[in-house]
């Protein structure tokens, strides 16, 4: 705010003396500051750091050359919401977890949200390949977020261990997905569809 009012106060008071500064020392100014503000230091640090910041620097750092600032910092929000979607769906994953031939036990890890449930999918292949009437047991201590699309895919696999004569367990829940589960009423779905006595949903 010191600097915005310095500012206005300089250029209702001085505007008129512009008239005296030669365009020459002006070009010279604009030059000077277009430098400091590509800070060149950092591309001497790229290779510090991972692929994702590099390409999210680069690309703004060329589309702000290219086209304009206003292009370049749209596009960068985009560019970061895309990378950091990916990021978090990397750090999801499930673990299979030694168990019978009629008795499937996984741990989730991470988030389950829209940009990693494609990785349940092979929890529903290993529902459709396992003996009939199989026991699904879902370690969920690890799983810390869990949103719409996670609670569909959570449903889906559901939905294949009943074809198949069975049950799905979900145990440990943390907090977030326990709120989910329950608003969504797929926690009384698991109820109801004859869970064993005793068992953490």
């Amino acid at each position: 705010m010191v600097h915005a009012v310095t500012l206005a106060v300089i250029v209702l008071a001085a505007a008129p003396l512009a008239l005296h500064v030669p365009l020459a020392v002006l070009a010279g100014i604009l030059l000077f500051v277009a430098w400091n503000m590509g800070e060149w230091r950092e591309f001497a640090r790229l290779r510090h750091y991972s692929a994702h910041y590099r390409l999210l620097m680069l690309g703004t750092f060329f589309l702000t050359v290219v086209f304009d600032l206003t292009v370049a910092v749209q596009a960068g929000l985009v560019l970061a919401c895309a990378l950091f979607i990916r990021r978090m769906s990397e750090l999801f994953r499930v673990e299979p977890v030694a168990s019978g031939p009629s008795v499937l036990r996984f741990k989730l890890y991470g988030s389950l949200f829209f940009g990693a449930v494609a990785k349940i999918d092979t929890l529903v292949q290993a529902v459709e390949n396992a003996p009939p009437a199989p026991v699904v047991v879902l370690d969920a201590l690890q799983l810390v977020h869990l949103d719409t699309s996670g609670l569909d895919a959570l449903r889906q696999l559901h939905k294949a261990v009943l074809q198949r004569g069975g049950t799905l367990r979900l145990e440990n829940l943390q907090a977030q997905p326990r709120e989910v589960l329950e608003r969504s009423g797929f926690a009384a779905e698991l109820a109801a569809s004859s869970v064993p006595a005793g068992a953490t949903v």
